[in-house]
């Protein structure tokens, strides 16, 4: 029985984090943003160790489905705003 209600407690927990505003929308930017900032060095290694245990983590909130989608979502989005900072800083630098 403890068993029973422990398992019953961890579902509740889990849809109670993803109810509380962990939507696959907020989770693709916010893994999109710490993984430019990780690209970029702002952040060290460190701290982009902590984001992927946290994220990791975090990505069990999820169904299997939505893990997936949320995965191509992260991947697309990543380069989009890559190209994007790189285009920015090409920009910026000038030419003699």
């Amino acid at each position: 029985m403890k068993m029973f209600l422990w398992s019953l407690t961890m579902i509740f927990l889990s849809l109670l984090f993803t109810a509380c505003g962990d939507s696959p929308e907020k989770f693709v930017n916010d893994v999109v943003d710490s993984g430019i900032k990780c690209e970029t060095h702002e952040y060290d290694e460190a701290k982009c160790d902590q984001l992927a245990v946290e994220f990791r983590t975090r990505n069990h909130n999820f169904t299997e489905e939505e893990q997936k989608r949320i995965q191509k979502q992260v991947v697309e989005k990543f380069f989009i705003e890559l190209k994007k900072l790189n285009d920015k800083n090409a920009k910026a630098v000038p030419t003699l």
